[in-house]
């Protein structure tokens, strides 16, 4: 590539913003993880750390409750009372015996009404959001707490305890397990980004570092060549990075083609004119000698007429092909049949014995470009008959949405060594005096229809091409017998 091609290349693209970038939402979502799993561990413990608070207050009030002694009026002495609250850690303690004085343990001043709570009637959800509002508020609230008696279903004990004791209790437990379990989390969170950077982001990021390099110096060699997993994993990623090497040298090595085949059309342009004024005073020369009535004079005229003339053709075809470019074609509703009979006369005036069946049937029609498709057809008639093919069958057909053109020669076939690159500018497929550029015309042409050509077979039988071109809503075709 030139200089000048080079630095017009385009600046590889900015690097993306950090909140952007894959590692940094990677350390995101391992951290979204990690606090989710500890919260689908903590919040059950939270959970039974307050049915255990709640249980063994009320345990530790029923107690109390039997073991007081009772006046006639069911109120108990006030030092006894202050010692058994203080032991249950309650503020307030009564036991219902149905037709009986209930055991009231409270102070004599009373207490403000309290938040009543039933753990046997909670659900889940509202356990949780009792749990987290003890956890997240030090409220100093009073609630009441009931249950019937284990022992003695018929009684009923209700406990009046601080929420804030709850609040401390289920802070205390948090931190605890917290602390612990922070560190594993931390250790885990930890592993799993730095593992999951080294196996994922890293490698997508030598992808698209390699992409960038690329993009900015097209000759740079493929860089994972050598950056590529070395451990043999083949893996999916290591898979793309292979894939994109490859991609990058095929692509290098069109570029490279490319470059050349245009040196080589601008080349030609002034080879063909020096080549004109070269072979013009030879051409003069070869027609007097035509008409020298010695007839070994006349051979050698005829002779060299014709090598003249195959000199211009080459150099003619050849700029040709360097001047194409891939424009869009006009398309129009065309007989297929009348190209084929208008490029076997164009075939017949390089080949005359060259004898061409066409088998298209009349009505059949299809768009595309008229020119186009008569010089594709053209020119794999003018290659047969260079083969020496003696008879070349053109046939079409529906498959699918496309339309088959089958183009079968008598010819000796293509040999074995270009086959692989038939299609490519300048392989010749073995024939004399050939420029290799038919093909490759005729793949470009097919491939601006939407289309495509490809050899079926080839052998001591003959050639078979197949074209394919969009049909384009066309009629139905039926096909041409023999």
């Amino acid at each position: 590539m030139s200089d000048a091609s080079r630095a017009a290349a385009p600046a590889p693209p900015p690097r993306p913003a950090p909140r952007r970038r894959l590692a940094i939402r990677l350390a995101w979502i391992t951290a979204g993880i990690v606090l989710l799993t500890q919260a689908a561990f903590v919040v059950p413990v939270l959970l039974r750390v307050r049915d255990q608070w709640l249980d063994r207050r009320l345990t530790e009030a029923e107690l109390a409750a039997v073991s007081a002694p009772v006046a006639a009026d069911g109120m108990v002495d006030r030092a006894t009372r202050d010692a058994l609250l203080r032991l249950a850690g309650a503020e307030a303690i009564v036991l219902a015996r149905p037709g009986r004085t209930d055991t009231i343990l409270a102070p004599p001043a009373g207490l403000p009404p309290p938040r009543r709570v039933d753990p046997a009637q909670e659900s889940l959800p509202d356990a949780l959001a009792a749990t987290f509002a003890g956890l997240l508020h030090d409220r100093d609230e009073l609630i009441a707490v009931e249950r019937a008696s284990p022992s003695r279903p018929d009684e009923t004990i209700i406990a009046t305890l601080r929420e804030r004791d709850l609040h401390f209790v289920l802070l205390r437990n948090l931190l605890r397990l917290g602390s612990i379990r922070l560190c594993v989390a931390i250790a885990v969170g930890v592993f799993l980004y730095v593992l999951l950077l080294a196996l994922l982001v890293r490698p997508i990021q030598r992808l698209a570092d390699s992409i960038a390099a690329f993009r900015a110096d097209l000759e740079r060699p493929a860089a994972f060549d050598e950056t590529g997993r070395s451990d043999g994993s083949g893996d999916e990623i290591a898979a793309a990075a292979h894939q994109l090497a490859a991609m990058q040298r095929e692509l290098r090595a069109a570029l490279w083609r490319n470059a050349r085949l245009a040196a080589l059309g601008a080349a030609m342009a002034k080879v063909n004119h020096d080549l004109r004024g070269i072979l013009s005073p030879a051409m003069l020369t070869a027609e007097r000698l035509q008409m020298n009535p010695d007839p070994a004079v006349r051979r050698a005229g005829d002779v060299l007429v014709r090598a003249v003339e195959r000199a211009t053709d080459l150099t003619r075809r050849t700029l040709e092909f360097a001047r194409d470019t891939p424009a869009s074609l006009p398309r129009a509703r065309i007989a297929l049949c009348q190209a084929v009979e208008d490029a076997a006369e164009q075939a017949r005036a390089a080949c005359p014995a060259l004898l061409v069946a066409n088998l298209v049937a009349p009505e059949c029609e299809i768009e595309a470009d008229r020119e186009s498709l008569v010089r594709v057809l053209g020119n794999l008639l003018r290659n047969a008959g260079e083969a020496d093919a003696c008879r070349v069958a053109i046939t079409a057909a529906h498959e699918a949405d496309d339309l088959a053109i089958i183009v079968a020669d008598d010819g000796p076939g293509l040999p074995e060594a270009v086959r692989a690159a038939l299609f490519r500018p300048f392989v010749a497929g073995g024939r004399r005096g050939s420029t290799g550029l038919g093909l490759a015309i005729v793949h470009d042409l097919m491939r601006a229809h939407g289309g495509d050509v490809r050899l079926v077979d080839s052998g001591p039988g003959g050639t078979k091409f197949r074209l394919t071109l969009p049909q384009r809503a066309a009629p139905a075709i039926a096909p041409a017998a023999g």
